[in-house]
């Protein structure tokens, strides 16, 4: 399946060709952090993963600018997370948010990547431009105006990283490969309810931010099972 996605850069417009989505996980880059995100989610009832850093393929058309994303139930949960991908032999970089079914987490981890939508911001970064000052960018994530996660990006694998590891196990053909990056300590969790998230890339260096508002608008089963 091939998409394409609208972009807004400092360069003019972008129009990207996503045929290839993966989701990293657990991307810490020191095995401190990692193990800290792993204690987190077994607090969820969500296991040890078989591979660490992980990777989970999601289907392209789950991709969405969208200011409003509808979910399942009550029991999602946002991440904000740096997006890497290349068009036209060039890296970009915008932030995106990977929510995730937390119920079917705890039971298949790959099924549940692919029960929401995946938001990205309408505006990327030369990646180019990034890479003298990159462990000073930050990414947060606020629900209903309430930090969530917040962190410096030194935290987490490089986009090289990222990208290395990733060629290692899906091949080495980056053009229209789109990365989410894995996330950080998230702080408490969302209301089981309507919310706002906000999820920006903020780059301290040349003070400029990438931003990025969508609503979760739970649906609930008409008929819910019984028991």
């Amino acid at each position: 399946m091939t998409v394409t996605v609208a972009f807004t850069t400092p360069e003019g417009p972008l129009v990207a060709t996503v045929d290839r989505v993966l989701a990293a996980g657990y991307t810490g880059r020191t095995r401190h952090l990692v193990e800290a995100h792993i204690e987190e989610l077994k607090a969820l009832g969500i296991g040890v993963p078989p591979h660490i850093p992980m990777l989970f393929p999601i289907i392209p058309g789950l991709l969405s600018q969208s200011t409003v994303t509808q979910v399942l139930g009550l029991d999602t949960s946002p991440e904000v997370e740096f997006v890497v991908f290349r068009q036209g032999g060039r890296d970009y970089v915008t932030v995106g948010s990977d929510q995730t079914d937390s119920v079917m987490e705890a039971q298949n981890a790959a099924i549940a990547k692919n029960l929401c939508l995946k938001s990205i911001a309408t505006e990327a970064w030369p990646l180019d431009a990034l890479v003298d000052h990159w462990d000073r960018l930050e990414l947060t994530l606020t629900c209903e105006g309430v930090v969530m996660q917040h962190g410096a990006l030194e935290q987490m694998m490089t986009p090289a990283q990222l990208q290395e590891f990733v060629a290692g196990h899906d091949g080495p053909q980056h053009e229209g490969r789109m990365i989410f990056s894995g996330t950080m300590e998230m702080h408490g969790r969302c209301p089981r309810a309507s919310v706002e998230m906000v999820i920006t890339l903020h780059d301290p260096v040349l003070e400029r931010s990438i931003v990025h508002r969508y609503r979760v608008e739970p649906m609930l089963e008409i008929f819910p099972p019984k028991g």
